[in-house]
């Protein structure tokens, strides 16, 4: 064989051979990057992971703080609740202890008000006898609101007392009114003329008589006192201006 074939097949087995070295190179080169595309997708997948559970981890720690906050809020409510029971609770003790004094003061209030009007109608009972029906007649009254369980103490007690205050205001009055009296057995009108209570004087049929509680018979006013007498009525009934009049008061009986 000549030299110059042995030269062609030497040339041709070595790029046969850098071929067959090319063709390993690449291969290698191929599964190096399919390797890294590998990986770079693992590793995309890696932190989509790691940004989820970091969202995760957020969102968690959100609700954490929300559910903090509500449960302070709760604990803080509580609290105050706990405050406004105790609050409650005191009140409705004094509530309590005041409805036992209420008991207390009612059960000795009735006593006392029975008391009070027996000694309010012995009264009436002993006193001069003026305005005797419109008296009598709110005594009837008392009497009925004391007997009566709808009527509250308190009610009982006002009543009782405005009878007082009424009863007290006769004795500071000069009071003319009208009404119908007997005499020998005949009702007959009568103008009565009230000084405090001190005297009565009636005019019956044009005759002046006056009673004292000292003098509780009628006795017939004397004539020259008629004029007296009647600006005693005219100042009680508002006709002129109040002023000093002369009453015909007469003295106690001799004992």
């Amino acid at each position: 064989m000549s030299k110059t074939m042995k030269a062609i097949r030497t040339s041709l087995l070595a790029g046969a051979a850098a071929l067959v070295a090319a063709g390993g190179a690449q291969a290698q080169l191929d599964q190096a990057l399919q390797v890294a595309r590998q990986s770079t997708q693992a590793g995309a997948q890696a932190q989509a992971q790691i940004d989820n559970l970091a969202d995760q981890a957020d969102n968690a720690e959100r609700e954490y703080l929300a559910l903090s906050e509500q449960i302070e809020s709760q604990r803080v409510f509580l609290e105050q609740q706990r405050v406004f029971l105790r609050s409650q609770e005191n009140e409705l003790a004094g509530l309590q202890a005041q409805l036992e004094r209420v008991g207390n003061i009612e059960r000795d209030l009735t006593p006392m008000l029975l008391e009070m009007f027996t000694a309010l109608e012995d009264f009436v009972a002993q006193d001069l006898e003026f305005r005797m029906e419109e008296r009598t007649a709110r005594l009837d009254r008392i009497r009925e609101a004391l007997g009566d369980a709808q009527v509250s103490p308190a009610e009982r007690y006002r009543v009782l007392l405005n009878a007082y205050e009424i009863e007290a205001s006769y004795g500071r009055s000069l009071t003319a009114y009208e009404e119908e009296v007997e005499v020998d057995g005949v009702p007959q009108p009568a103008r009565v003329l009230q000084i405090g209570r001190v005297a009565i004087i009636r005019e019956v049929d044009g005759a002046l008589e006056i009673r004292t509680k000292d003098n509780p018979d009628w006795r017939p006013v004397p004539g020259s006192m008629a004029a007296d007498v009647d600006r005693a009525f005219r100042i009680a009934n508002e006709v002129t201006t109040p002023e000093v009049f002369v009453a015909p008061l007469p003295g106690p009986d001799a004992q």
